[in-house]
């Protein structure tokens, strides 16, 4: 399964394949599903997803740009 990895200074977020579309993970926390990798990373670069509790993902140096995620197998 394919996923996709970006580490902040606050925790782990990810973007995971799933059957009701791709979950943005946050230190172990289901946010939201979308419909894409990139629709998910720019909703939570933009803190336009629920917040972790860690805070507002918007100033944690999130790239909007999926490409700029790690992507592993």
């Amino acid at each position: 399964m394919v996923k996709w990895v970006f580490r902040t200074h606050a925790g782990k977020a990810q973007i995971v394949p799933t059957p009701k579309g791709f979950a943005i993970v946050f230190a172990g926390e289901t946010l939201e599903y979308h419909s894409s990798p990139a629709a998910a990373a720019e909703a939570l670069a933009k803190g336009a997803c629920p917040w972790p509790s860690a805070g507002d993902p918007s100033n944690m140096g999130i790239p909007e740009s999926i490409s700029e995620w790690q992507r592993l197998p």
